[in-house]
Order: structure tokens, then C-alpha cells, then sequence
């Protein structure tokens, strides 16, 4: 009878006592081409071997495509910049390039060095674009380093280092909640090679991926016309 009084006691251990568990998506990889479109290698063993996780959730795959648009942040000749990283981590994490990398978390991240500053992606050439994503740790593994405070820039003709530069075109700003976990935001259509994270004040930001997608300006990509994507076209030689 003693096991029957006490058995809410052995319980309420047994549940203090298990692991945190963390939001691994375990999301499948996604496709190396999309129409004409070719992604970057997503290679997840050697992204996991060199990634220092710390414990938590190790990389998880980024998006090749969402709702039949692609990602164009991990376009095959994206790049990403950055005005400064969190020195003393990188390669094993927090490196500039891991912005558009292809794989979410918290070893595959970027940390600011210094505020205000700012993350960017090339894309290439001039693309039609409407909204972004990005989080500071897709697994929620860490919940510290988030970005209250920041704006989203682009620019068609040049990259200035001066987010005030008239190059600049401002299409979003926040302030308001911490971005923790990976968070849509959108914009009205507008051109731009360079989209640009303009962050002034916080914690120390983390963005683990900047995911960038189009409008919806349907274009061919089968000349018998039953294959119509709704993003608008990159321009490519």
C-alpha cells in the first residue's frame, strides 16, 4: 500500500530528473536545383564534424525552397558579409559565412562583434524580393543573444559599409520582442541584389541563417508551359 500512497512522489522525480529535451526539427534536406536555380552543397557530416555544439542540437538543414519559392540566400554564388563577428570561435562556430550556409543552430551561427553593425547576403545579381527569415537559434537551444532592435536594407547598385548611405532602401524595421526562434518578415516587392540586417542594440546578436525569397512574378521554366514557379527571375547571364 506504501508504493499506491507515495506513487505520485516517484513521478514527480522520474519528470524533474529527465533530460531537456530541445526542438530538433530533423527537417529532410531539400533540392539542390530548383528550375534553373542551383543551390549551394548542403553537406550535413562535414558541417557536424566541424561544428562545436556544446551540448545542444547540431546543424539542421536550412530550406532549399519554401512554398514553391526558392531560397535565394543559398543561391550557388551567394555570399554572405558581416561589419564584425564574435571573435575567438570561428571556424568551429559564429563565422560570418555561416549566414547563409545551409544549415541552422547555434555552432552554425553568426555573433556580432560589435554594435550597431550588420549582416548581409549578396545574392548575386538584382532579384524581386518580399520577405525573409531568420532566428537567432532554429533548435531553441539557446535562448540568449536574440535582436529586438533592427532594420532590414537593400540595395541594387552597391554595398555600403554606412546603412545610412543613400544606396540603402529601409523596407522593414522592428523593435518590439526579441527574434528567438526562426520568424518570417515581410515587405512589399522590391529589387535588390544586397539585403542587409541593420541591428543597433541588443544583447549580442545571433541570426543562425538569413533565408531570402521572392515575389510572385510567375515565370516558365518548361517551354510547354505546365511547370509555372511564382518567384521572380534572378537575372543570370
Amino acid at each position: 500500500m506504501r508504493w499506491t500512497k507515495y506513487w505520485w512522489l516517484v513521478i514527480v522525480a522520474m519528470l524533474v530528473s529527465m533530460p531537456v529535451v530541445f526542438a530538433v526539427h530533423d527537417e529532410a534536406q531539400g533540392p539542390e536545383k530548383f528550375g534553373r536555380y542551383e543551390f549551394k552543397a548542403q553537406d550535413k557530416k562535414a558541417a557536424t564534424d566541424e561544428c562545436d555544439a556544446g551540448g545542444k542540437p547540431g546543424p539542421e538543414f536550412v530550406p532549399t525552397v519554401r512554398d514553391k519559392e526558392p531560397n535565394l540566400a543559398l543561391l550557388k554564388d551567394a555570399t554572405a558579409e558581416a561589419s564584425s563577428q564574435l571573435e575567438g570561435w570561428c571556424p568551429r562556430r559564429h563565422c560570418t559565412e555561416y549566414l547563409n550556409d545551409g544549415f541552422y543552430n547555434n555552432c552554425r551561427s553568426w555573433i556580432i562583434g560589435a554594435l550597431p553593425g550588420w549582416a548581409q547576403i549578396d545574392m548575386g545579381d538584382v532579384a524581386n524580393v518580399n520577405r525573409i527569415y531568420f532566428g537567432s537559434d532554429h533548435s531553441q537551444g539557446f535562448l540568449d543573444r536574440t535582436t529586438a532592435d533592427f532594420d532590414i536594407l537593400v540595395a541594387t547598385s552597391k554595398a555600403d559599409p554606412d546603412s545610412d548611405a543613400n544606396t540603402w532602401k529601409k523596407v522593414y524595421t522592428h523593435k518590439g520582442d526579441p527574434i528567438s526562434e526562426t520568424t518570417e518578415f515581410t515587405f512589399k516587392d522590391v529589387e535588390a541584389r544586397w539585403l542587409r540586417l541593420h541591428i543597433r542594440t541588443n544583447g549580442g546578436a545571433r541570426v543562425d541563417e538569413i533565408e531570402i525569397y521572392g515575389g510572385k512574378d510567375p515565370m516558365d521554366v518548361e517551354p510547354q508551359g505546365k511547370l509555372t514557379t511564382t518567384w521572380a527571375e534572378v537575372k543570370t547571364e
